[in-house]
């Protein structure tokens, strides 16, 4: 049972550094200072933009992984089809990077 209080004095941007970080982790400030406190593991939420890469990363995996299959079944017909197939959706999500 956590019935224990423990109080510490920050200054004003040390206070908002703080809050900066615990945001980033989704976690309470009780949580997060335990953690870091602890030396547990913090990590952060991803952002809208990392999850949308990771579903694209996810995408070109499959890609490559039909790629080697193609490769293997010796159709060169399908595997150069996938193969431009893939490199223009990376070329697509490389311009939003520009």
């Amino acid at each position: 049972m956590k019935n224990k209080i423990l109080r510490f004095r920050v200054s004003s941007l040390e206070h908002q550094i703080i809050q900066i970080k615990i945001l980033k982790t989704g976690l309470s400030m009780s949580e997060f200072l335990r953690r870091l406190s602890l030396e547990l593991e913090l990590k952060n939420t991803l952002t809208d933009d990392e999850i949308e890469c990771y579903k694209n990363l996810s995408k070109y995996a499959d890609n490559f992984r039909r790629i080697s299959n193609l490769f293997k079944l010796g159709d060169v017909t399908g595997m150069k089809k996938e193969t431009l197939e893939t490199s223009r959706l990376i070329k697509k999500h490389l311009e939003k990077l520009k």
